[in-house]
């Protein structure tokens, strides 16, 4: 297959009078500009999001090993903003079960 697309540029170059050494310097700036282009690709590339973060540290052996709240400050550590975390406590004035009317409410 490449001896055949090297024919054809060599036939289209002969046929239309550009030199042999016009077409092979083409094709090697071709060459140069696609090696560029994926080094600028790989090189600006969007990172993993922090998202996955967690999973990282899910599959080292002293998560494994660690207890619940090790874990939770194991998994804490790599979040942009934990999740893991106590349920919040409702204030004192609240009371369980009471309605509130909207005048209670400001």
């Amino acid at each position: 297959m490449y001896a055949d697309v090297m024919f054809f540029f060599v036939s289209v170059a002969v046929s239309l009078g550009v030199s042999l050494n016009f077409v092979a310097i083409s094709l090697f700036l071709l060459a140069v500009g696609l090696a560029v282009l994926t080094i600028w690709f790989w090189i600006s590339a969007r990172p993993e999001p922090e998202a996955l973060a967690p999973l990282e540290i899910m599959s080292q052996a002293e998560f494994a090993q660690s207890d619940e709240e090790s874990r939770k400050q194991m998994l804490n550590s790599v979040r942009a903003m934990p999740v893991i975390a106590t349920p919040p406590v409702a204030p004192a004035s609240v009371v369980q079960g009471t309605p509130q009317t909207p005048s209670e409410t400001k």
